[in-house]
């Protein structure tokens, strides 16, 4: 059963994230200013998706709890994250996407399962990934093995990167929002035309950004070089 108060939040994020990452084109091909506005907008974006994905959870493993259905998910999800992680390879002369959205929500619906249990602690889980974040960060070390946790190689630069700490807290967040729904939806659905877009967010977000690059190239090329291919 889905709820529409999930689908339109998500749908508000799908509409902010199609903004978001226009600019962030305009910055990697075109070498436009990216802004703190635009860095915050962008933050503010992706907490929305996280945040949602950790309602979805709740909502769907309160449902049914089915470890198949999840490890499918999983499956599906880090399949595509691999996929955009070959592609960004090959067509990037840097900036390659090792551990992005997908990498994280992929694992992000595995590592649930036990926060699951903990139900109203998990507020206090979710502040444990935030608030180590700052520690975390400070940490690097010459390999890519740890990008999950956070810790990177020194001078480490990459287009999408979503690591547990503290995108899991938002995540873990979500948890109360799931519940919340469940409990006072009357499932009577408004905003429909946002509700379609979240209902869709994955197929949007895997095709928008070849559309949004496809036109930024055809009108203005690569300006900043950084595309293999020119």
């Amino acid at each position: 059963m889905r709820y529409w108060e999930i689908d339109f939040l998500r749908g508000i994020g799908i509409i902010l994230m199609l903004i978001s990452n226009f600019v962030t084109d305009l910055q990697i091909f075109l070498n436009y200013p990216y802004s703190p506005f635009w860095q915050a907008f962008a933050m503010f974006t992706a907490s929305i998706f996280v945040f949602t994905s950790g309602a979805s959870f709740y909502v769907s493993y309160t449902q049914k709890r089915s470890f198949r259905r999840i490890l499918k998910r999983f499956a599906k999800l880090m399949s595509l994250g691999f996929l955009i992680t070959v592609v960004t390879a090959i067509l990037f002369r840097e900036g390659t996407i090792y551990f992005g959205i997908l990498h994280f929500l992929a694992l992000a619906w595995i590592l649930a399962i036990p926060f699951y249990r903990l139900k109203s602690l998990s507020v206090v889980s979710a502040l444990f990934f935030i608030l180590l974040y700052p520690l975390v960060d400070s940490v690097h070390a010459q390999t890519l093995a740890f990008l999950p946790l956070g810790i990177t190689p020194p001078s480490f630069y990459t287009f999408d990167y979503f690591p547990i700490f503290p995108w899991f807290g938002i995540f873990l967040l979500g948890f109360k929002f799931g519940e919340a729904v469940m409990k006072s939806s009357n499932n009577n659905e408004k905003f429909k035309s946002i509700c379609f877009l979240g209902r869709n967010s994955l197929k949007i977000y895997l095709l928008h950004q070849p559309i949004l690059v496809s036109i930024i190239l055809l009108l203005f090329g690569d300006r900043s070089g950084i595309l293999t291919l020119f």
